[in-house]
């Protein structure tokens, strides 16, 4: 099955691009912000005594005893979203759209938690 894609150019006045434009850009705070904050809470996890004798234990109960760990530092989609409601209403932007961009930078950020990226890179001004 073979998918194309139709690209079409908008005629767009000026102002409405830079409305466009902005709201963009807000979208792009969000994704930072919540990468950053990831990157945050991970850290604060792995600093972690605990976090640090699961490392060196090796048995069956190792993968429960890390989601636990995950969940009692917040490192969840679901934790996740919580943090964007505040972000989202102080730029006046759409939940389900801010939600749905928490969840892509969680699926971005636990790639690399479970080293199958390198990096996790956040969105420079006007790249995307």
């Amino acid at each position: 099955m073979s998918n194309y894609i139709l690209t079409l150019q908008l005629k767009t006045e000026k102002f409405q691009e830079d409305i466009i434009c902005n709201t963009f850009d807000k979208y792009r705070k969000v994704y930072n912000s919540c990468l950053s904050e990831l990157f945050k809470r991970y850290n604060h996890m792995i600093e972690s005594k605990e976090y640090q004798a699961n490392c060196k234990y090796k048995g069956k109960d190792r993968n429960k005893i890390f989601n636990d760990i995950t969940k009692k530092y917040n490192l969840t989609e679901y934790s996740l979203h919580n943090f964007v409601k505040s972000i989202c209403k102080y730029y006046k932007l759409h939940s389900a759209i801010s939600q749905k961009i928490a969840t892509r930078c969680f699926n971005a950020f636990s790639k690399y938690i479970y080293h199958q990226a390198k990096q996790v890179n956040y969105i420079r001004y006007k790249e995307k």
